[in-house]
């Protein structure tokens, strides 16, 4: 009686390990057949990550250039005054327009940036 209690309890180990190596190549292969999807999502995940900071760093640089175009005109306006002025010997109010935007420029507009 024992014995046979005994065959119970190895028959029974031995279905549960059978069992268990089955789900255990099953679960194997699920993972096999679905590692080109999970690759191809980490892939998108960093493609998706590269494209939000390259998109960041556009507008960063596009805001700049607006900012240096901006410049460039109060400077250019400034030097054409001077020119002008250097030339005639007059057109002062133009110079004392373009100290002023000038002075705006440098220390109102620059400071806030």
């Amino acid at each position: 009686m024992l014995e046979t209690l005994w065959d119970i309890i190895q028959i029974g180990c031995a279905g549960v390990m059978t069992i268990g190596g089955a789900g255990a190549i099953f679960v194997a292969l699920y993972r096999w057949a679905k590692k080109p999807d999970i690759n191809r999502d980490e892939k998108l995940r960093g493609h998706d990550e590269m494209l939000a900071n390259d998109k960041r760093r556009l507008d960063e640089l596009e805001k700049r250039q607006q900012e240096s175009e901006e410049a460039d005109t109060v400077l250019m306006r400034a030097i054409l005054a001077l020119m002008n002025h250097a030339i005639d010997g007059d057109h002062i109010e133009e110079l004392v327009t373009a100290k002023e935007d000038l002075h705006d420029f440098l220390f109102t507009r620059r400071t806030k940036a």
